[in-house]
This record gives C-alpha cells, structure tokens and sequence, in this order.
C-alpha cells in the first residue's frame, strides 16, 4: 500500500472539537444544509488557495450540490452511490483525541484515510491526512498525480468543515 500525506494543517478548534466532529460521521450531514446557506460556498472560495480558485465554476458548485444530496451519512459511515455502485467509507479505529482510521468498502481498490490531530495552543490544533491506497504499478502511474494532491485538498476542506459549531 503506497500512502500519500497532506501537509500539517491549523484548524481553528480544539484537539478535542476537532476529533468529536471526525469522529462522528453524521456530523457532516449538516454540510447539505449549509451548502445551500447564501454566501457560505463564495466565503469557502475565498480561502482556497489561488491555483484552485478558478477550477471552481457555479456549475462545478451546482453538480457537487447535486452529489451532496445522495450521500448518506451515519455514525461510522459515509457511503454514496457512483457509477461502479455503492462505496463506503467506514470508520476502523478511533484514538481519542488523536486519530481517526477509515477503510474503503465497495471501492474499486484498497483505499484507507487517516486523519490525526494535535493540540495546537488554546483555540486550535494541527492535523494531517494521510491516504493509503493499494494500485498496481501501471494505473498508479496514470493517476499518482491526483492521488498525491487529494491528501491536501481533504485536509483543506476538513480545516474549514472542523471549525464550524
């Protein structure tokens, strides 16, 4: 399994808040309701960085709306239906206040993703992604690309996502 690590990232909540809201799956089922807030999708732009800015269209907005409302969220789970079936991504472990471990089910290949959380002063903390992902030598060459910016970009979108109340 060849693993992928984001870079260290602030989020602006506690160790603790942080890993509550990680480690509860169903808590990201509020990102459908505020996806639709006004203004909420523009201020998540704002703070992407620049080389990503101008790969986010209203269209590229409307069809991830669009891919939100057929995810289903639960405690352990976050599972949605794509164009091989249904895929899952469940939670293995958690290490209360520092990790939590998921795994791939129904994905074409061997995938896991860990998040991990350090304490950072008094209001924030520092967290790392890591993607594991089993792929044979030829389709690694053709999507390594994209699998080494994808730890970064789930860190990104955790950082904004943690913080919330």
């Amino acid at each position: 399994m060849t693993k992928y690590e984001s870079q260290v990232y602030t989020v602006r909540a506690t160790q603790a808040h942080a890993y509550e809201r990680m480690s509860n799956l169903k808590n990201f089922e509020a990102l459908k309701e505020i996806l639709e807030q006004p203004g909420v999708v523009e201020r998540m732009v704002e703070n992407l960085p620049p080389e990503h800015k101008d790969k986010i269209t209203p269209e590229k907005l409307q069809q991830i709306r669009e891919q939100l409302e057929n995810v289903v969220f639960s405690e352990d789970a976050v599972s949605f239906e794509s164009k091989m079936g249904l895929m899952t991504l469940a939670i293995t472990d958690r290490q209360e206040p520092k990790l939590v471990k998921m795994q791939g089910v129904g994905t074409p290949v061997d995938v896991s993703l860990w998040v991990q959380f350090l304490p950072q002063g008094v209001y924030e903390s520092k967290m790392k992604v890591t993607i594991g992902v089993e792929l044979n030598f030829f389709v690694r060459k053709m999507v390594e690309k994209h699998i080494k910016q994808a730890p970064d970009g789930i860190a990104q979108f955790l950082c904004y996502l943690l913080a919330l109340n």
